[in-house]
This record gives structure tokens, C-alpha cells and sequence, in this order.
């Protein structure tokens, strides 16, 4: 297998003004606006990947700049408001349920303020560099949060709106998670905050409770393909029928395949896998070695995303359901195991070996006597 690639820095959401699919999620947005009924808290959930950040931007970009100022007076109805009942209202709701958020361009003032990070009226949650150690910390902790409400507590220069972008709330810490609820609970006027979660069944449910919830799904392959012509056109051409399927639905997914080169990666993990008992340990402690360098995070993520897909195949193809039932233990063990090394720097050679281990003993288990 080729030597893991240092990683590439590449727009971040900040920067990507394109937006592909998801018009049913920029229309519940607009036309919450538009009803001057917007909720203060967004929670934007789905796979990694897929466009919740870009969403988030997108709109923040929107209301920044102005070009949100303009919109009319609602013709869609509400989800529990009665539709309206004349022809005419009724075209109207037609034509807004294809309705997206307005283009701001890369040229616009805030726009580029944002771009820099340099906005007064938006302020991001990520996680931060540790001044001890000058490394981006594993999680977000309560001083990112609370830098991010001392910004709330002031009165906007313009009377315009105050953003929060949590990217993503994952990310937070107990104590962290408690700060953002002190605000989401007694909002400030013409305050918004948009968080981002990629598994929000880790969000903490008083956070959910307080937000309106907004499900972006994966994406249909042409759209995949289209975002990966906008994002990262050198690597487009790479996006085969095989490498779409495993991205399943994620732009930023298919990126990190491709950058990992996932197809050797995925020879290396079967070879190890199939090989008689302890026959595969050297290759797997090269494996081990080699994804978890400095320069080497999305090849890790995508070695320890194979494994959790090799031990769900294992699940749906168990003979047993005690078999079944061992296998999709092992299939979140592993998903967890590697989100925790990254979120807390553990050992990451240790996180491989033992992943590599544990399957590759469900996968022998599972083969035919004497195959």
C-alpha cells in the first residue's frame, strides 16, 4: 500500500458558496423566516459530509448580508397552519416548496468577512488549539463556548442579527454542552444559532429540546459527483461506481476515500482479515503504523469506517443470531473506538491493532470449515 498522504487543507464551509441537494431543507429555512416565526435554534442533523456546515454558512452568509431583508411575507403555510384555500395561494406554495436561500457571492462584504473569519455578527464553535501543547484539542470545551457567549451578551453595533455556528456540537464536552444551554435557554433578541451534528443521538436531549431539528439526508450519486467537481476537481475523475458506493451519500466522504486511496487501504484490511490466526499481525502493525502518523487522520478514519463496514456485513450475513448479534456489538465497538482516539488522543496504533484483531477473528469464525 502507497504511503499515507499528508493532508490536503481544501475550502471549508466557510468558503464553499455551492450547494448541492438539500432544497428541501433551504426551503424550511426560508420560509421560516419568511414567516417571522424563525426558531433561535437549529439543529441540523445527519451523515458527516453530506452539507450541514455548507447549509449552515449558506444561511448565515443570507441573513449577514442583507439578502435575506427583502423576502416576502410567507406563502407557504406552516407545519400546523391551515393551507390556504384560493387557486392562486395555492400555486404560490407550489412554486415556494422549490424555493432555496438567496446566492451570495464570494465578492459580497460579508461574505468575505465570514470567509476570514472576521465578522462581528458570526461566531463559530470548533474545537481550538491547546496553548500548551499547540495541537487542536479532541473536543470542544467550555472556554470555546464561552468566549462564543461573551459575543451574545453584547449588543450588535448595527442591530442586525448575532450568529452562533457550532460545527460540530458532537464535539462539546459535558461542560461545555451545559454553557451553550445556559444561552439557547434565555436567547437574546435577533440571536441564531445553528449547530451541526453528525450523530445526534449524542447531543444532549435538553440541547434537542430547544432547537427545531432539521434532517439533511444523504445525497443522491450525480449530486455527490457534482460537489466533488466544485470542492475538489483534481480529484473527480477518481469517483468510480465502487468509491460512490462506500461514500454513501457524502461529498466530504468521497474526498477522504479518495485522499486515503480507500481501495489499497481496503486490500490491506481483507488480506489482514482472511489471513490464518496471527498470520496477518506484521501487516496489521504496518497497517497501524502507517495510518496513525501525524498527517494521517483521514486515512485512520477511513481504515477504522472499513472495519465497522466489514463487521456489519458480518451482521447481515451471520448464520446465527448469536452470531448476528456479536458481529453489530463489534460494528459500534470499533465506529466508537476510533471516534474516541481522535476526540481524545488515544493510541491510535493500539485502536487499529485491536479493531483488526477482534474482526479478524468474527471473520474467521464465519468462514466455511477448511476455506
Amino acid at each position: 500500500m502507497a504511503e499515507p498522504k499528508e493532508e490536503e487543507t481544501r475550502p471549508g464551509p466557510e468558503n464553499t458558496h455551492a450547494l448541492f441537494g438539500h432544497e428541501t431543507a433551504e426551503a424550511v429555512l426560508a420560509r421560516a423566516w419568511r414567516s417571522g416565526r424563525l426558531a433561535h435554534g437549529w439543529l441540523l442533523t445527519g451523515s458527516e459530509g453530506i452539507g450541514k456546515a455548507t447549509l449552515a454558512f449558506r444561511f448565515a452568509r443570507a441573513v449577514l448580508s442583507g439578502a435575506m431583508d427583502g423576502a416576502a411575507a410567507p406563502a407557504q403555510a406552516l407545519p400546523g397552519l391551515a393551507d390556504p384555500a384560493s387557486p392562486g395561494e395555492r400555486m404560490a406554495n407550489a412554486r415556494m416548496r422549490n424555493d432555496r436561500l438567496p446566492d451570495v457571492g464570494p465578492d459580497d462584504a460579508a461574505a468575505r468577512k465570514i470567509a476570514a473569519g472576521a465578522h462581528p455578527g458570526l461566531r463559530v464553535i470548533r474545537r481550538s488549539v491547546n496553548p500548551d501543547t499547540g495541537k487542536v484539542r479532541g473536543e470542544i470545551v467550555v472556554g470555546d463556548v464561552r468566549r462564543a457567549m461573551e459575543f451574545l451578551g453584547r449588543t450588535a453595533a448595527d442591530g442586525g442579527w448575532r450568529i452562533v455556528i457550532v460545527d460540530p456540537v458532537d464535539d462539546m464536552n459535558r461542560n461545555a454542552a451545559n454553557a451553550l444551554l445556559k444561552s439557547l435557554e434565555e436567547p437574546p433578541d435577533k440571536c441564531l444559532f445553528l449547530l451541526i451534528s453528525h450523530v445526534s443521538g449524542t447531543v444532549l436531549p435538553t440541547i434537542r429540546s430547544r432547537c427545531q431539528i432539521l434532517a439533511l439526508s444523504p445525497l443522491p450519486a450525480a449530486d455527490v459527483r457534482a460537489a466533488l467537481g466544485a470542492a475538489a476537481p483534481d480529484l473527480a475523475p477518481k469517483a468510480d461506481e465502487a468509491l460512490l458506493n462506500l461514500a454513501a451519500g457524502s461529498p466530504g466522504r468521497a474526498i477522504r476515500l479518495i485522499e486515503a486511496d480507500a481501495g489499497a487501504l481496503q486490500d490491506r484490511i481483507d488480506a489482514i482479515l482472511e489471513a490464518p490466526e496471527a498470520g496477518g499481525g506484521l501487516a496489521a502493525l504496518d497497517l497501524a503504523e502507517q495510518v496513525a502518523r501525524s498527517g494521517a487522520t483521514a486515512a485512520f478514519r477511513i481504515v477504522g469506517e472499513l472495519l465497522a463496514r466489514r463487521s456489519a456485513r458480518l451482521a447481515h450475513a451471520a448464520a446465527s443470531s448469536a452470531a448476528r448479534d456479536e458481529a453489530a456489538a463489534l460494528w459500534f465497538e470499533v465506529a466508537d473506538r476510533f471516534r474516541e482516539a481522535e476526540r481524545l488522543n488515544l493510541d491510535r496504533r493500539h485502536t487499529v491493532l485491536k479493531a483488526c484483531r477482534d474482526t479478524g477473528r468474527l471473520v474467521r469464525a464465519a468462514a466455511p470449515p477448511g476455506g
